[in-house]
């Protein structure tokens, strides 16, 4: 997969988790007070599933922040580490020619 590609499909994910987000949060503000009319009352109904799509989107997206988080102290500190180990000197590094 090139990496334009994969930018594009992240970003249809993003703004994919944005709409559905934006969405029930908008549901959820415009039916906060209605009238019930019963004890199956759709839009109750309604109320709750965007009430647990939203605590599940908000487990996840916590979920990956944490774990980008940790990939990205991982990788600075391997970058730190490599580039602490790699400072040692070689012939070709400091440009000796081989001549017999």
């Amino acid at each position: 997969m090139t990496k334009k590609k994969s930018r594009a499909i992240s970003w249809m994910v993003l703004v994919v988790f944005s709409l559905v987000i934006f969405c029930a949060s908008a549901f959820i503000i415009i039916h906060a007070d209605h009238d019930c009319s019963d004890d199956k009352c759709t839009i109750c109904m309604e109320l709750a599933q965007c009430r647990k799509t939203l605590d599940d989107l908000g487990s996840a997206i916590t979920g990956a922040v944490h774990i980008t988080l940790m990939v990205c102290v991982v990788a600075l500190m391997e970058k730190v580490i490599i580039k602490s180990r790699s400072e040692h000197s070689t012939l070709i590094s400091l440009k000796v020619e081989l001549l017999n």
